[in-house]
């Protein structure tokens, strides 16, 4: 063997010899501290013991928890996990960095599809209080309400909010409209048009919100006369064969102008109908259960297996809420909150 050669070889067994123990003692270290599993977080900094940094280091520290926020997500989903720890993540992101929009939004779909809506709407609210103005912090917390809860009042309030907020898409503002009626006051709906319309400077959002308060009229119309309608039959005993009968029984005053150019008409299936639109919005229907606490509907990957605990499937009511038909409230779910820096060390 050449000198060369046995010069390099030498440094190379040092580097075996201590790279074992330090391998076994890192192993330990890590299983310690909680992140022996790879994108598994035990320990979290409080965002506000770290609020004397200098805005530069608490952005880079947002940053690197942020891709941890990611990794942690993508870990749960393929192991079917609870999402325990994705609130306090998003909580701490959010903290350093408050105009990390994305944290806001997407934390608040992903722990809404993870069966936690009180930390979602607990996400999208900080968000609306202390983030970027935008307008679909709004659109999910009355998604939330709507669509899991099946809450239409708080839904079209929140609605109301992520229409009226700069740059949200016309139809947001379409979707208060059917929030307000499935709730039974199209008239909001209506008064929500017609403010909106009043504010805007862009000839496109015109036309379109134009378009939306005739549907608007056309379903505050469909109210009106169905109710005069239903007390005509109550008081005579039938059904009236003409709109204008209601007139003259003094139910209402005139038959009003349909809104799209056609004319109203009560027709054999006793209902009022428009000759020009014919449009109604659905019913209201009752709020649905979220789905298993991984995101998607996609099945575990081969090999892998279910946490021993069954996922969660309650659905958390609003204050004041009642539980939908069959079903008890939940009692209240404290999140997960990790050890603090403060005080002590790991």
């Amino acid at each position: 063997m050449t000198p060369a050669r046995r010069a390099w070889l030498f440094p190379l067994a040092l580097a075996a010899l201590l790279g074992v123990p330090l391998l076994l003692v890192s192993s330990k270290v890590a299983a310690g501290l909680g992140v022996d599993r790879a994108y598994d977080l035990r320990y979290l900094p409080e965002g506000r013991a770290l609020s004397f940094l200098s805005p530069g280091a608490r952005l880079s520290i947002a940053n690197a928890y942020w891709l941890a926020t990611v990794q942690y997500v993508g870990d749960q989903y393929l192991s079917r996990g609870r999402f325990e720890k994705l609130y306090p993540l998003l909580d701490l992101v959010t903290d350093l960095d408050p105009q990390h929009g994305y944290a806001f939004q997407t934390g608040g779909i992903v722990l809404s599809m993870a069966d936690r809506l009180e930390e979602s709407d607990r996400i999208l609210k900080k968000g609306i209080d202390r983030g970027p103005n935008w307008w679909s912090f709004a659109f999910h917390l009355a998604y939330n309400d709507f669509y899991y809860r099946g809450d239409y009042d708080s839904a079209a309030r929140w609605a109301g909010v992520a229409a009226r907020t700069p740059g949200a898409s016309t139809n947001i503002a379409h979707l208060a409209l059917s929030l307000q009626v499935k709730r039974g006051d199209p008239e909001a709906g209506l008064a929500l048009l017609q403010e909106l319309l009043k504010t805007t400077g862009d000839d496109q959002v015109r036309e379109r919100l134009e378009e939306q308060e005739r549907l608007a009229r056309l379903q505050v119309h469909f109210a009106r006369l169905d109710a005069a309608v239903a007390s005509y039959t109550e008081r005579h005993g039938r059904p009236p064969t003409r709109l204008e009968t209601l007139v003259s029984d003094r139910l209402i005053d005139a038959v009003p102008i349909e809104p799209f150019g056609g004319r109203y008409e009560l027709r054999a299936d006793g209902k009022v109908h428009s000759t020009a639109r014919d449009f109604r919005f659905s019913p209201a229907e009752a709020g649905r259960r979220p789905a298993p606490a991984v995101p998607g509907d996609i099945a575990a990957p081969p090999g892998s297996q279910a946490p021993s605990a069954p996922l969660p499937t309650s659905v958390q009511q609003p204050e004041g809420g009642a539980a939908p038909a069959g079903q008890q409230p939940p009692p209240a779910q404290a999140p997960w909150r990790p050890p603090s820096f403060q005080g002590t060390r790991p």
